[in-house]
């Protein structure tokens, strides 16, 4: 398997948990993903539904179902090859956006990493989990619009929990981007992004992720039903039976 990372970099992914990789996405590629997503946000921001946070943007997922530029990201070699090398040759791929907006001051993210389930005390046979998530960024983020910061080594402190704000911590590195730039990241490394100021420009991420394609369950052999008993379950609301029956999330 052809790999498009050096033996330094993929050794500092799993040191530190992230790789940067600057100007990474084609400009004419990081155009087209911002009207595709200029386009999407328009028709469903003010949808009922829509994922919109205090102060703080708005959140679209399934863009594979959304728009077909984005299919190009698939088999994207220069991050599908190192998540393939870090986490087996079979991986599931998905891919979301968030938009932070022009203008609008404090649109911070605390402290937080993506897989909080982690156990403590760690059970003998627990499965750690392991994904890359990345960012692609589309816009200019400076000072203004608030750096990215993250702290290297975190996603191999299995008990490491900090604060639900944006406090320095020591050791901290902040990043700042430009249009193309990309991030590949432990989904269990700590980050966070820093306030904007009234002064940004808007802030417009592309956000997927890899698995193990292993982890995921769904049987699609054999004859299927026209109506699932478990859906009846499921309704139930009961968390143990929704657990059960793969409908855990963090």
């Amino acid at each position: 398997m052809r790999v498009e990372a050096t033996q330094d970099e993929l050794a500092g992914f799993q040191k530190d948990g992230y790789l940067l990789r600057r100007g990474l996405v084609p400009k004419e590629w990081i155009a087209e993903f911002g009207a595709a997503l200029d386009r999407i946000a328009a028709e469903e921001i003010s949808h009922p539904t829509a994922e919109r946070l205090p102060n703080n943007g708005l959140y679209i997922r399934a863009l594979l179902d959304k728009d077909e530029v984005f299919h190009r990201l698939i088999r994207y070699q220069p991050t599908l090859s190192v998540a393939r090398y870090l986490l087996g040759p079979q991986v599931a791929f998905g891919v979301e956006a968030r938009m932070a907006f022009e203008g609008v001051a404090n649109a911070g993210v605390n402290w937080h990493i993506h897989l909080r389930v982690v156990p403590d005390p760690m059970p003998p046979y627990f499965v750690y989990p392991h994904q890359v998530h990345g960012l692609i960024y589309l816009d200019r983020v400076g000072a203004d619009e608030g750096a990215l910061c993250v702290l290297p080594g975190s996603h191999q402190q299995t008990t490491l929990k900090l604060p639900n704000d944006s406090s320095d911590q020591p050791g901290q590195q902040k990043l700042y981007f430009e249009p193309g730039d990309c991030i590949l990241m432990h989904g269990n490394l700590w980050h966070r992004t820093e306030p904007t100021a009234e002064t940004c420009g808007r802030r417009r991420l592309i956000l997927f992720g890899y698995s193990p394609s292993w982890l995921k369950s769904e049987i699609t052999r054999g004859v299927p039903v026209s109506s699932a008993l478990t859906d009846e379950l499921r309704a139930s609301g009961d968390p143990e039976i929704v657990e059960l029956l793969d409908g855990f999330h963090w």
